[in-house]
């Protein structure tokens, strides 16, 4: 269970506490706004990253994975031997794994289990660039469930910019490194591994519903 505050008006925060099931403690603040106080229980929220062979799920496979809780902690990390595809310089350059340091390694599917249980126990599920990351794991019967939520922290972020520059054409689409520099996110080595961009898509994630936070004047602890 967490704790939940909430500031606004006593049926916003009634309305909030409703809709979780439970039931606010309300306080009128020294501002004369009204406080609200319920416990909840902590959603089950994770983010992942995936290093591929290349873009197609078809032709391309997953060689390495990482499954991070909300609060930065390491639920799972695999790096996996490739089946159907031996040369993929191009993804090798982004991902920092190649042929040579995967012969050994286990196949994606000997985790497939472990990393279904994560994915299918989550109750939102944070990505980057989800299009890309929910084909691969469709394609290898580890999608999240259809009531799962998933966020895709890039749409998220471009959406953020273009609200605070006032630009309706904000990109499409902008590099999860662009995005970590810009937020002041400190990198912790290069080539990026899964469990950094994960993390670092975490950070970004938190920094924009902090963002959201201060700008609706609703405040609430998330574990």
């Amino acid at each position: 269970m967490a704790e939940v505050r909430v500031t606004g008006t006593a049926d916003e925060i009634e309305l909030i506490a409703r809709s979780l099931g439970a039931a606010p403690r309300i306080q009128r603040r020294r501002d004369g706004m009204m406080a609200g106080y319920f416990e909840a229980h902590a959603p089950m929220i994770i983010c992942l990253d995936l290093g591929t062979t290349g873009p197609n799920p078809v032709e391309d496979e997953i060689v390495a994975i990482a499954i991070v809780g909300w609060a930065g902690n390491v639920l799972h990390e695999g790096k996996y031997r490739p089946s159907r595809r031996e040369l993929w310089q191009a993804a090798s350059e982004i991902n920092g794994v190649s042929p040579d340091n995967q012969i050994d390694l286990p196949s994606f599917f000997d985790d497939q289990a472990k990393i279904r249980e994560i994915i299918w126990g989550a109750d939102e599920v944070i990505v980057y660039n989800a299009s890309c990351v929910m084909r691969f794991l469709e394609y290898n019967d580890a999608a999240p469930s259809s009531g799962t939520r998933v966020t895709d922290t890039m749409y998220e972020y471009c959406h953020c910019l273009a609200k605070a520059n006032h630009d309706s054409n904000c990109l499409a689409h902008s590099e999860l490194a662009d995005a970590a520099v810009r937020i002041g996110y400190a990198w912790e080595n290069s080539p990026h591994g899964t469990v950094t961009n994960a993390l670092a898509c975490l950070a970004v994630q938190k920094w924009i519903e902090e963002r959201q936070r201060k700008n609706t004047k609703i405040s609430e602890y998330r574990a």
